[in-house]
């Protein structure tokens, strides 16, 4: 769900939801492929390992979430420096499996932004990640 105080962009090739706040949060959806085929543990070590490998710093531990209608999942949170700022960057990784009609899916539910716009807006950030469904 879009917080009050976002605006809900449009889609495009590379997440299939994105919203913003006037003061620059950004919440985003990406949903890919599971492909090389793996489980929660596997595509959250992916998730962590790149951001790490990306001078991302880990703000905590990674902790252990769950979408609205009830997939598992990791979030992760991260602190960084772009252009001299402190920012704040959260991820949250969910596997669904594949069944018998459909394929098995990866969700990357993102959230960032300057430290100073983004603290303030942490808990809605926080519950409009935990309002994901898949």
């Amino acid at each position: 769900n879009t917080p009050a105080g976002f605006a809900t962009l449009g889609d495009d090739d590379h997440y299939s939801y994105r919203a913003a706040s006037a003061e620059g949060v950004v919440l985003a959806v990406r949903v890919e492929r599971n492909r090389p085929e793996g489980n929660l543990a596997f595509w959250s070590r992916v998730v962590d390992e790149r951001m790490q490998s990306r001078g991302y710093v880990p703000d905590g531990d990674a902790r252990p979430v769950q979408s609205a209608d009830g997939l598992a999942g990791t979030q992760y949170r991260y602190r960084v420096a772009h252009q001299g700022r402190a920012h704040r960057y959260w991820v949250a990784v969910f596997v669904k499996p594949g069944g018998f009609l459909s394929r098995s899916r990866v969700y990357v539910v993102e959230a960032g932004g300057d430290q100073e716009v983004f603290d303030p807006a942490a808990a809605a950030v926080e519950r409009a990640m935990a309002s994901f469904r898949r």
